[in-house]
């Protein structure tokens, strides 16, 4: 679908999606969000979830999706990956509608995908896959080529996205344990286009 005809899909304003680095809180009720869901789905001890200051801290990287009324917002797709030379700080863009971020383990050779979410209303128009794929374009830009991510069980549309796009079964990994409602999975080697 192009430019155009997304922009009609939210009326006559014209309306464009950027990805860009979460720098501040603009993610943080995304998380919120996110956090309701799992809990609705999986005890506490099968949550492993993050905060969003650690994400924006240490070795890892936090990316958003950001909805903005300005002709001058583009319009990712999982065919057009976003360039990260290119990316804004969220806070220029727009209000966040999802995110994704990924935690850097050097010296083991990978990096961990974390808190992939797109708000309920903006669901179905390729968000998540286009935040994987630039992600990926990031961990490969870091000089990694594996990512590794943990998921639960009860999330068949995001198994159907990490697998559809080369997210395979793997054993645990770093500090995670055998969990009957985990899953571990890998896509190695990275390849950007």
């Amino acid at each position: 679908m192009d430019q155009d005809a997304r922009q009609h899909e939210h009326g006559s304003d014209s309306v464009g999606i950027s990805l860009a680095p979460v720098v501040g809180a603009e993610a943080d009720h995304l998380l919120v969000l996110s956090d309701q869901y799992m809990a609705s789905l999986y005890p506490a001890e099968s949550n492993h979830l993050v905060s969003s200051e650690s994400l924006r801290a240490g070795d890892a990287v936090f990316l958003g999706a950001f909805i903005s009324s300005t002709m001058s917002s583009i319009i990712e797709t999982a065919d057009e990956p976003a360039k990260t030379d290119e990316l804004q700080s969220g806070s220029e863009v727009g209000e966040c509608i999802a995110c994704v971020a990924a935690r850097f383990y050097r010296e083991a050779g990978y990096a961990e995908i974390k808190r992939l979410y797109v708000q309920e209303t903006h669901r179905g128009r390729g968000l998540s896959r286009a935040l994987m794929s630039a992600i990926e374009a990031v961990i490969v830009a870091e000089g990694i080529d594996c990512a590794r991510l943990e998921m639960g069980i009860y999330q068949p549309e995001a198994d159907a996205l990490y697998r559809s796009i080369g997210y395979c079964d793997i054993p645990p990994f770093g500090e995670y344990r055998v969990d009957p409602l985990s899953q571990f999975l890998e896509k190695a080697p990275l390849r950007v286009p």
